[in-house]
This record gives C-alpha cells, sequence and structure tokens, in this order.
C-alpha cells in the first residue's frame, strides 16, 4: 500500500509552490511597470516644445535673390531630409500645426516700392498647388512670406496634407538665436535668410 505524505510536509511542499508563484507574478509585474515606466519617460511631455527646424542657405536651402521659386535641389533636400522628420515629430509630441516662416535680411529690395506686387493675387492659387504667376515682392517682409508659401505648397503635396501648414514671415526681424534684430548690426548676413519649421499642438476652443 502506497503511503501518503505526512500532512505537515505536504503543506510545506504547497506553501512553498504558492510563494513561486507569488514571486513569478510579482517579476512579471515588475517587467510589465518598467517596461511602461521607461516608454512613459521616453515620450515628450506635454508641455516639451518639439524642436525648430532651420533651413539655412549653408545648407542648400537658398533661393535666388529676389525670387521664391524652389529649386530642384532645394527640393530634394526637403523631400529627403525635411518630410520625413516632420513626420517623426509630428507622432512623438502629438503636433498637428505646422509653421513655415521666412526670414530675410533687412537690405532693401532693388527698386524698393517702385516694383509691383502681385503677391494678392499669387499666393493663395500657389499654396492650393494651383497654377499661378511667380510671386513677386516689391519688399523683404513679402519676399519672406512668398518663400514660406513656395516651402508650404511643397509640405502639403509631399504628403504632410493632414497637418494645418501655415506660412507666415519674420522678415528681417529675427535673428538665427530668436533676438530681434539690433541697430548697426549687419544687413547683408546670410544667416539671416533662412526658412524655419516649426511644429505645435493645434489650440482648441477653451485655449488649451
Amino acid at each position: 500500500m502506497r503511503r501518503e505524505p505526512p500532512r505537515s510536509s505536504l503543506a510545506l511542499q504547497m506553501g512553498q509552490e504558492t510563494i513561486y508563484l507569488l514571486l513569478a507574478v510579482a517579476l512579471f509585474s515588475a517587467i510589465l511597470l518598467g517596461g511602461y515606466l521607461v516608454a512613459l519617460n521616453a515620450r515628450p511631455r506635454p508641455r516639451e516644445e518639439p524642436p525648430i527646424i532651420v533651413l539655412p542657405e549653408a545648407g542648400g536651402f537658398n533661393f535666388a535673390a529676389g525670387s521664391a521659386a524652389l529649386s530642384p535641389a532645394f527640393e530634394t533636400r526637403l523631400a529627403r531630409q525635411i518630410v520625413p522628420r516632420l513626420r517623426a515629430i509630428g507622432e512623438a509630441y502629438d503636433a498637428d500645426v505646422i509653421e513655415v516662416i521666412g526670414h530675410t535680411d533687412d537690405v532693401p529690395r532693388q527698386g524698393g516700392g517702385r516694383l509691383p506686387s502681385n503677391l494678392d493675387r499669387t499666393l493663395v492659387p500657389l499654396y492650393l498647388g494651383e497654377a499661378t504667376a511667380e510671386p513677386q515682392a516689391s519688399d523683404n517682409a513679402g519676399l519672406g512670406m512668398a518663400r514660406a508659401v513656395s516651402v508650404a505648397r511643397f509640405l502639403r503635396l509631399a504628403g504632410l496634407s493632414r497637418f494645418t501648414i501655415v506660412p507666415l514671415s519674420a522678415g528681417p526681424f529675427l535673428q538665427p538665436d530668436d533676438r530681434t534684430i539690433g541697430a548697426g548690426e549687419a544687413r547683408a548676413d546670410a544667416g539671416r535668410r533662412r526658412i524655419e519649421v516649426r511644429m505645435r499642438r493645434r489650440r482648441t476652443a477653451s485655449g488649451g
């Protein structure tokens, strides 16, 4: 006849198995919690600002003098370098608005106010991807806007149309370090001629 193990031994064995089970559950829970905390810390917090992308002339993002037309090399750099970065930033920061800001130096345009401006007639069709005459700006503020619209149009047509893309002009007022221009500072500074691309979250009706 088979002898049953003593009750005390059976109880001890069951107690050890319970302890092992509890330890396994605790270890599994700790692993899950650790993974969640790592993912939480890796994701930008709601108050963090997305990085600013600067497209400087020295980086190949240059326009012909007085023109807002994108060269083939400019478009290639936008498609290969900038569009993928904007998609990644939008995903990481839950951003859905792209602001394209045109910056110029403050050297007066040749011809000054005598140059005819057609921006009112050309910028909206250009932004929407419609056929239009080339934008002609009579001042730096208008030139910055025309260049921003050209870049914004390309981004829309390159697959970023799910974002709200807003072209803006800062004209000659902001230095590359976000300082306003001061008296006596260089006027024909190539570093000031640039496009900046900034992303943000759409403002809600309550202002959040």
